[in-house]
């Protein structure tokens, strides 16, 4: 009889460490977020701590549509945030980015109607959400911004294991060097300078010192002869001190690809690397 209960007593401890591994392994929420040209919405009440899965549907404009996430900086106001984004319209300044720690951000192109990103939310804190028309000069015309709070509780999820993983670190690209065409890719930010990943179709045979050429070139030319069709936005800017975004990719095609972080001259001090999606 001891021997019985032993076994069920055992039965039942396992099937308890499978159900806690099963709520530890529950898969993070996802906040629906709806973004213009001129506002963002977004959830009226807290948001549970932890990983949480931020999808951006792109409504009021046939252009593509950039969109952050951040946490200001104590002691800055969202006033403030808005009066320095409002200066470096003006000045073609960067103050703004000294006022917040962007936590996420992606870029919703003319071809899609959503994108997702996954990254971890801190407890008991107020996010700001600005939206942005895609301009290729000058500042946008115009911008949405929103707020939420999270709340003291965590939600228990945790990140599914990414499909391979981009390392921006030391003004460099490391990690996989093979990303998936369709699935997820984590980027980390590991400096302590703002970065972001463009990833460019290559043409056939381009190497890693024609790339190399072509970028410390700065010459549009130089560099229209080694790709092969528009930029895939991969990562879009976030800041640094280990901030790490998941994104649910899709690639137009297979490929060669060139990433490269044009931020602050990133790329003249070596930041591009080629990748192989497949």
């Amino acid at each position: 009889m001891r021997r019985a209960w032993v076994a069920v007593l055992a039965s039942v401890g396992a099937l308890g460490v499978i159900a806690a591994i099963a709520v530890a392994q529950t898969s993070p929420p996802t906040v629906a977020v709806t973004a213009t040209p001129t506002s963002v919405t977004l959830p009226a009440t807290p948001v549970a701590a932890g990983p949480t899965t931020f999808t951006v549907t792109r409504q009021g404009t046939n252009k593509g549509l950039n969109v952050y996430v951040a946490l200001l900086v104590p002691g800055v106001s969202l006033d403030q945030l808005q009066a320095a984004l409002r200066r470096d319209d003006r000045s073609g300044g960067e103050s703004a980015l000294g006022l917040v720690s962007i936590q996420a951000s992606l870029f919703v192109s003319a071809d899609d109607t959503s994108r997702s990103v996954t990254f971890t939310l801190k407890p008991g804190l107020t996010y700001v959400v600005v939206s942005e028309p895609d301009t290729e000069n000058g500042p946008p015309p115009s911008r949405g911004i929103g707020t939420f709070t999270t709340a003291a509780t965590a939600n228990g999820a945790t990140a599914a294991a990414p499909g391979a993983t981009v390392r921006m670190r030391g003004l460099r690209f490391r990690g996989d060097r093979v990303l998936p065409r369709n699935g997820v890719v984590r980027v980390t930010n590991e400096d302590g300078v703002p970065h972001f990943a463009l990833a460019f179709p290559l043409r056939r045979g381009v190497t890693t010192a024609g790339l190399r050429r072509a970028v410390r070139s700065s010459s549009d030319r130089a560099f229209g002869r080694i790709v092969a069709g528009a930029p895939y936005g991969l990562q879009n800017l976030i800041s640094g001190g280990d901030v790490v975004n998941d994104h649910e990719v899709s690639f137009p095609k297979a490929g060669r690809y060139a990433l490269i972080c044009f931020f602050s001259g990133h790329e003249q001090l070596g930041m591009y690397r080629i990748v192989t999606v497949r």
